[in-house]
């Protein structure tokens, strides 16, 4: 029969392993830092993931120099961040900057999907973007599917049409590739919004057979096969 002291070693040995055991969860917990500068959408994106353990809301930044002091020290699996903070677009670029710091997934979750946006944004290298006013499930579907790899490109849909000529700096102007032309560009951005051929010229007011060359030529010069190939999963 075991001793008291006997006991309570053994007691102690199994506290320290369970508290081990807690600690490793906790480790290989997926980190996640929120990058948004209004309060309710931050609110509302930690009750989404609150009833999930597995996934930890670590830091919350609400600019672009804490946004990057937050990735530097906590080095996370995931930031969602949105592409306008303090009133101007600075998703692509922070995109970029975080990018090359800790080489995290990056979600964008915004309200903004014109597509010369969401160009900006998937040429700056993020891995997925979801609206704003998508369901809690989707969000947190499209949160589990980044962290594992997998790319989710899914705005929400909206009419097309030409680009708003209203006197705004287009960011994809400054960060696309040189390579790719204005007019691919804008070709590129409707593509990201899974648009067909056929509206994509409607929308550019363009033949389709000059719409399938633009096509070609982005497909082309992203070194990619096929359409298909810009959702392909990073895990691939």
């Amino acid at each position: 029969m075991p001793t008291g002291a006997a006991v309570l070693r053994c007691a102690s040995s199994t506290g320290s392993l369970r508290r081990t055991r807690c600690l490793g969860r906790r480790l290989a917990m997926p980190d996640i830092v929120l990058v948004d500068d209004h309060p309710v959408v931050r609110l509302g994106v930690r009750a989404v993931l609150s009833g999930h353990p597995d996934l930890a809301v670590v830091a919350e930044s609400t600019t672009v120099a804490q946004a990057v002091h937050d990735v530097a020290v906590r080095r996370p699996r995931l930031v969602v961040l949105d592409v306008v903070l303090g009133g101007r677009p600075v998703g692509p670029a922070l995109c970029r900057t975080i990018k090359d710091e800790a080489a995290p997934a990056v979600l964008v979750l915004t309200a903004r999907t014109a597509p010369a946006e969401v160009t900006a944004m998937y040429l700056a290298g993020a891995d997925s973007l979801v609206h704003r006013t998508s369901p809690p499930a989707t969000l947190l579907a499209t949160v589990r599917a980044t962290i594992e790899g997998r790319r989710v490109w899914a705005p929400a849909h909206h009419e097309i049409g030409p680009p708003p000529g209203d006197g705004h700096h287009d960011p994809a102007e400054q960060l696309a590739p040189e390579h790719l032309t204005p007019r691919e560009r804008e070709v590129l951005g409707l593509l990201l919004q899974h648009c067909p051929n056929a509206d994509i010229a409607a929308a550019l007011h363009l033949g389709l057979p000059t719409v399938k060359t633009h096509v070609r030529a982005v497909l082309r010069k992203l070194g990619l096969a096929r359409r298909q190939d810009l959702f392909r999963n990073h895990a691939a």
